[in-house]
């Protein structure tokens, strides 16, 4: 765990749930509306629709009118802009696609989106929200007025963003400021997050968590024309599996062309897209409070239709899981690395005594954030879901976890960005070690185990 604070998280916090709004007090409310378009942005948004497949004009009116999806730019750090003459145009955005690759169109609602393994188009330009994991390969997610894509594995080494209607000069790019968390439901403009920011009306189009706004430059924006909208018209002849429509439309191993109705959709990739490496974790690499425990984990992972199951093994431990022996403090001989009050560490988590799907409380949780893979590492305490954990003796024993993971769930976790934490207490084999309450193990479940087919 993270240094656990019982004042700060409330049962909303926990469960991930949203609709705390302090997690959004940097939000600018007096910007909720859109300041206008320019007659040569209209005319180009105009031309670009029309370079459209008819089934995919992009006619909706703007749905994205939540305060929390704009901000004022003085409530956010470094923010600067594109240097408009340095970035270049875009002529063909099927040659962005690789030989396995998707084109994605979510259209409006709020959408999730799972793309492939190999090289995507993305086109967040429906006027709604969009929760999106790109996958791995050269992926490029088009941007547009008044729609706010927040993208859970942006890699700025392969990925970058088309601008459809918008002029490059209007682009800022900033550093969220807002210290709130609470799991998947963190505020768009976390601390841990680059914005993207329609500077006319203050609209965020997008949010890359865990994400340096320094890593981002004009190479990785280019201005989209009609000519690279009208590249996509023929990709039903050249073999792409069509579906669209409400609901859930899944991938198939090929090439395919996903488009959304108005509704709220989840496009993507299948069960067969994606498979996990086993997930591993001792004490040494806990972070943020690296232990001296020899304890080792080890979790393996399976998606099929929505539902997560985990099993493993810890092995090695110097305390008993937290709470499997029905205790209700902490003992004296545990270790508190956090310097957290131990009293207000349990009565915490004793607040919650079952997760969002029924899951009894225990010492293993799930979380939200990615560590130790090439981003960099961060913390998360809002709990997603328990986990079982069953001593088989006074150092080892079984970890088990079942859970129907909603669709931007499942977004998080093939992004790489959900870890695992086992809470150790109770000195069960009497040799003066009682473990660490605020995590003997973290297991992070990164793009190192999550592999893309």
């Amino acid at each position: 765990m993270e240094g656990f604070d019982a004042k700060q998280q409330s049962h909303d916090q926990l469960l991930g749930q949203a609709g705390d709004t302090s997690t959004t007090t940097s939000l600018n409310t007096a910007n909720t509306a859109s300041k206008g378009t320019v007659a040569p942005d209209a005319a180009l948004e105009q031309a670009l629709n029309q370079a459209l497949p008819a089934d995919e004009h992009e006619h909706a009116p703007p749905t994205n009118t939540n305060p929390a999806f704009h901000i004022a730019l003085d409530q956010v750090a470094s923010p600067r802009n594109l240097d408009s003459k340095k970035v270049q145009q875009d002529a063909n955005l099927r040659d962005n696609i690789g030989t396995r690759g998707d084109y994605l169109n979510p259209r409006g609602g709020t959408n999730t989106v799972i793309a492939s393994g190999d090289s995507d188009v993305i086109r967040g330009t429906g006027r709604g929200f969009n929760t999106i994991t790109t996958g791995t390969g050269k992926d490029t997610i088009i941007l547009g007025k008044e729609t706010t894509n927040r993208i859970f594995d942006f890699d700025p080494a392969n990925d970058r963003f088309a601008l459809a209607g918008i002029n490059p000069k209007n682009i800022v790019i900033a550093q969220g400021k807002n210290p709130g968390k609470g799991g998947l439901a963190q505020p768009l403009d976390s601390v841990n997050n680059t914005l993207i920011i329609d500077k006319r009306s203050g609209h965020i189009l997008a949010s890359l968590t865990f994400t340096k706004a320094t890593d981002l430059t004009e190479n990785h924006f280019v201005k989209l024309t009609p000519e690279a909208n009208a590249s996509l018209k023929g990709l039903k002849e050249e073999g792409f599996k069509t579906q669209r429509g409400n609901g859930q439309l899944t991938g198939t191993q090929g090439r395919d062309r996903l488009i959304g109705g108005d509704g709220d959709d989840f496009l993507y990739v299948g069960d067969d897209g994606v498979k996990f490496n086993p997930a591993t974790g001792k004490g040494g690499t806990e972070f943020p409070f690296a232990t001296d425990s020899s304890g080792t984990t080890e979790l393996n992972l399976n998606l099929q239709k929505g539902v997560l199951k985990v099993s493993g093994n810890y092995q090695g431990f110097d305390g008993l899981p937290l709470f499997s022996q029905g205790e209700t403090t902490i003992d004296p001989k545990a270790r508190i690395l956090s310097g957290a009050d131990p009293k207000a560490l349990v009565d915490g988590f004793l607040k919650v005594p079952k997760d969002v799907e029924g899951n009894l409380l225990s010492g293993t949780h799930l979380h939200f954030s990615p560590a130790g893979d090439s981003r960099g590492n961060f913390a998360d305490a809002t709990v997603v879901r328990f986990f079982e954990n069953t001593p088989t003796d006074a150092k080892s024993g079984k970890i088990t976890g079942e859970f129907e993971l909603k669709p931007e769930e499942q977004a998080a976790l093939l992004a790489g960005n959900l870890y695992v934490n086992l809470h150790t207490n109770i000195d069960g084999d009497g040799d003066g070690r009682a473990g660490f309450p605020t995590g003997e193990n973290r297991i992070n479940l990164n793009r190192n185990v999550v592999q893309f087919v």
